[in-house]
């Protein structure tokens, strides 16, 4: 059974005639007979009766229309909605983001991308780095925005643009005027840090690290599960706090925040754009790739680039 054979059903079912029927499909009238034979044949249920009034559909046949128009609809609906999704027409697009791209990258873009694909809506998913490459490898996200890239042979990365962390305090600190920070005093002046495993933090501990300072010997009172929620802390006066530069412009520009240099010291992270090798990405996934690349990607020398994305048809 296939769709030409219901269609050709249809046709003389609508119109009462395997003649009229093969005019409709542009088939000869042998070639209908043959058609509604087959599945005749291969349903073991006579469909038509052939009278001298043209054709009547049997019980059988009745029952099998009834079926074969709910078939062929759904067929339509198929073909209509895939011409939606190439046209990028009322899409859900899925991405995931780690903590600073959910916040302060990706809805720097939707402007852009409304007035681009209107047709796409954006649903952003934001949770730690290694998580959202979790989502991305079990196909709940189309793609991922991280701070951090694993050895994971599933996944590709892009690098965009680098961030820097940078030491702030709030009004009122005691650090608030000063031009610059040791080592030794910062182990001394209580932190606020994101959460055990996160990707500023682990850049933040290689970076002190590197730099000669144990980060065990640091003076940790908080642990908070957000970039906004230690931001608040530090505005509230509660310590100091390694951020993003990135999420903390509006605050430095209202004096709520003041950056502390710590001599010797450069925090840096690159945040990277992540597709699954073996996934085509959708058109309006590609949309948002070019989008991204565009406005935060980085060049690279090709000696030094990872791989690029993958895009449909060509191998990897």
């Amino acid at each position: 059974m296939n769709l030409r054979q219901l269609e050709v059903f249809l046709a003389v079912a609508n119109s009462g005639s395997f003649s009229r029927a093969a005019e409709e499909v542009l088939l000869t009238q042998s070639t209908v007979s043959q058609h509604v034979a087959a599945l005749e044949s291969e349903l073991g249920v006579r469909l038509f009766d052939r009278t001298g009034r043209g054709a009547e559909l049997t019980d059988g046949g009745q029952l099998f229309l009834r079926h074969a128009r709910r078939v062929l609809a759904e067929c339509d609906d198929l073909r209509q909605s895939l011409a939606r999704f190439r046209g990028m027409e009322d899409l859900q697009l899925s991405v995931g983001a780690s903590n600073i791209p959910a916040n302060y990258l990706i809805p720097g873009l939707l402007p852009t991308l409304a007035a681009r694909h209107p047709g796409i809506v954006l649903s952003v998913h934001a949770g730690g780095s290694r998580e959202v490459i979790d989502w991305l490898r079990a196909g709940q996200v189309a793609l991922a925005v991280v701070g951090d890239r694993y050895d994971d042979e599933a996944v590709t990365y892009r690098p965009l643009l680098t961030d820097t962390l940078l030491l702030v305090v709030g009004r009122g600190h005691p650090w608030q005027e000063r031009a610059a920070a040791g080592l030794e005093e910062l182990a001394a002046t209580p932190l606020v840090v994101r959460e055990t495993g996160s990707g500023s933090g682990r850049s933040t501990e290689e970076a002190l690290q590197r730099a000669g300072l144990d980060p065990a010997r640091m003076r940790i009172v908080a642990r908070l599960g957000s970039n906004e929620a230690v931001k608040q802390a530090v505005i509230n006066g509660f310590g100091a706090a390694f951020l993003s530069s990135l999420s903390i412009q509006r605050e430095l520009a209202h004096g709520e925040m003041a950056v502390v240099p710590i001599a010797g010291v450069t925090i840096e992270r690159r945040f990277w754009l992540a597709v699954r090798r073996d996934r085509t990405l959708s058109p309006a996934a590609q949309a948002l790739v070019r989008l991204v690349k565009e406005r935060y990607g980085e060049s690279l020398s090709s000696a030094g680039a990872p791989p690029e994305i993958p895009t449909p048809g060509r191998p990897t």
